[in-house]
Protein backbone atom coordinates (compact mmCIF):
# COMPACT_ATOMS: atom_id res chain seq x y z
CA UNK A 1 0.00 0.00 0.00
CA UNK A 2 2.41 2.54 1.07
CA UNK A 3 4.64 1.46 -2.37
CA UNK A 4 1.21 2.56 -4.15
CA UNK A 5 1.03 5.88 -2.94
CA UNK A 6 4.24 6.36 -2.89
CA UNK A 7 4.29 5.71 -7.08
CA UNK A 8 0.88 7.90 -7.14
CA UNK A 9 2.69 10.68 -6.04
CA UNK A 10 5.99 10.60 -7.86
CA UNK A 11 4.07 10.04 -10.77
CA UNK A 12 1.49 13.10 -9.88
CA UNK A 13 4.89 15.20 -9.22
CA UNK A 14 6.54 14.41 -12.32
CA UNK A 15 3.60 15.40 -14.74
CA UNK A 16 3.42 18.44 -13.38
CA UNK A 17 7.24 19.25 -13.57
CA UNK A 18 6.64 18.72 -17.25
CA UNK A 19 3.27 20.36 -17.57
CA UNK A 20 3.36 21.81 -21.32
CA UNK A 21 0.87 24.60 -20.73
CA UNK A 22 0.68 28.04 -22.97
CA UNK A 23 1.76 30.76 -20.62
CA UNK A 24 -0.86 33.01 -19.49
CA UNK A 25 -1.67 35.77 -20.95
CA UNK A 26 -0.94 34.49 -24.44
CA UNK A 27 -3.20 34.93 -27.51
CA UNK A 28 -3.41 32.60 -30.11
CA UNK A 29 -1.81 34.68 -33.82
CA UNK A 30 -2.62 31.51 -35.73
CA UNK A 31 -2.10 27.86 -37.15
CA UNK A 32 -1.26 25.59 -39.43
CA UNK A 33 -1.77 21.86 -40.75
CA UNK A 34 1.41 20.54 -42.09
CA UNK A 35 1.90 17.45 -44.00
CA UNK A 36 4.99 15.32 -44.19
CA UNK A 37 6.60 16.61 -46.54
CA UNK A 38 10.15 18.61 -45.89
CA UNK A 39 8.25 21.76 -46.51
CA UNK A 40 8.20 25.87 -45.92
CA UNK A 41 5.12 27.33 -44.24
CA UNK A 42 3.95 30.50 -43.28
CA UNK A 43 0.97 31.90 -40.72
CA UNK A 44 -0.32 34.72 -41.37
CA UNK A 45 -1.22 36.27 -38.36
CA UNK A 46 -3.22 38.88 -39.05
CA UNK A 47 -4.32 42.35 -37.96
CA UNK A 48 -4.68 41.97 -34.28
CA UNK A 49 -4.42 45.04 -31.90
CA UNK A 50 -1.67 45.13 -29.43
CA UNK A 51 1.96 44.88 -29.23
CA UNK A 52 3.83 41.05 -29.03
CA UNK A 53 7.30 40.48 -27.39
CA UNK A 54 7.78 36.85 -27.35
CA UNK A 55 6.01 34.10 -29.46
CA UNK A 56 5.20 30.28 -28.32
CA UNK A 57 4.49 27.43 -30.71
CA UNK A 58 2.52 24.41 -29.56
CA UNK A 59 2.59 21.45 -31.71
CA UNK A 60 -0.30 18.89 -31.45
CA UNK A 61 -1.12 15.10 -33.02
CA UNK A 62 2.60 14.27 -34.53
CA UNK A 63 5.76 14.88 -34.38
CA UNK A 64 7.64 17.72 -35.89
CA UNK A 65 11.02 19.71 -36.66
CA UNK A 66 11.25 23.18 -37.11
CA UNK A 67 13.72 25.51 -38.29
CA UNK A 68 14.87 28.46 -40.13
CA UNK A 69 12.27 30.66 -38.15
CA UNK A 70 11.33 34.26 -39.44
CA UNK A 71 8.99 36.52 -37.61
CA UNK A 72 7.99 39.16 -40.47
CA UNK A 73 6.36 42.77 -38.30
CA UNK A 74 3.87 45.03 -39.51
CA UNK A 75 6.35 47.62 -41.31
CA UNK A 76 7.95 44.83 -43.34
CA UNK A 77 10.62 44.55 -41.12
CA UNK A 78 12.24 40.70 -40.76
CA UNK A 79 14.06 39.11 -37.87
CA UNK A 80 15.68 35.70 -38.58
CA UNK A 81 16.05 33.01 -35.81
CA UNK A 82 18.44 30.32 -36.69
CA UNK A 83 17.04 27.47 -34.28
CA UNK A 84 16.44 23.86 -34.38
CA UNK A 85 13.15 22.68 -32.66
CA UNK A 86 11.50 19.86 -32.21
CA UNK A 87 8.19 18.77 -31.02
CA UNK A 88 6.45 15.57 -29.49
CA UNK A 89 2.62 15.85 -29.93
CA UNK A 90 1.47 17.90 -27.31
CA UNK A 91 4.37 20.03 -26.76
CA UNK A 92 5.63 23.52 -26.86
CA UNK A 93 8.34 25.32 -27.87
CA UNK A 94 10.58 27.40 -25.54
CA UNK A 95 9.43 31.14 -24.83
CA UNK A 96 11.19 32.91 -28.32
CA UNK A 97 12.00 36.70 -27.43
CA UNK A 98 11.42 39.68 -30.24
CA UNK A 99 13.04 42.53 -30.76
CA UNK A 100 11.03 44.84 -28.52
CA UNK A 101 7.38 45.03 -28.65
CA UNK A 102 5.78 44.76 -32.63
CA UNK A 103 2.89 43.77 -34.32
CA UNK A 104 3.69 40.66 -36.42
CA UNK A 105 2.37 39.79 -39.81
CA UNK A 106 3.43 36.68 -40.21
CA UNK A 107 5.74 33.66 -39.14
CA UNK A 108 7.26 31.50 -41.84
CA UNK A 109 9.11 28.68 -40.99
CA UNK A 110 10.75 25.54 -42.35
CA UNK A 111 9.61 21.91 -41.03
CA UNK A 112 10.16 18.74 -41.02
CA UNK A 113 6.77 16.25 -40.08
CA UNK A 114 9.00 12.84 -38.02
CA UNK A 115 6.64 11.13 -37.08
CA UNK A 116 3.78 8.60 -37.75
CA UNK A 117 1.81 9.27 -41.09
CA UNK A 118 -0.75 6.98 -38.80
CA UNK A 119 -1.09 9.62 -36.54
CA UNK A 120 -2.16 12.24 -38.91
CA UNK A 121 -0.84 15.91 -40.18
CA UNK A 122 0.83 17.70 -37.28
CA UNK A 123 -1.15 21.21 -36.02
CA UNK A 124 1.13 24.04 -35.49
CA UNK A 125 -0.29 26.69 -33.27
CA UNK A 126 1.64 30.00 -32.69
CA UNK A 127 0.73 32.30 -29.68
CA UNK A 128 1.93 35.59 -28.98
CA UNK A 129 2.35 37.35 -25.35
CA UNK A 130 2.21 40.75 -24.98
Amino acid sequence: MKRLFVFTVLTLMTSLAFSQDVPAGAVMLGERSVDFHGDHDVINVGAYDGWFKDIVFWVEKNDLEMFNLVVTYGDGEREKFDTRLIFDPGTRSRVIHLQGKRHISNIAFTFKTVGSWLEGRARVVVYGIR
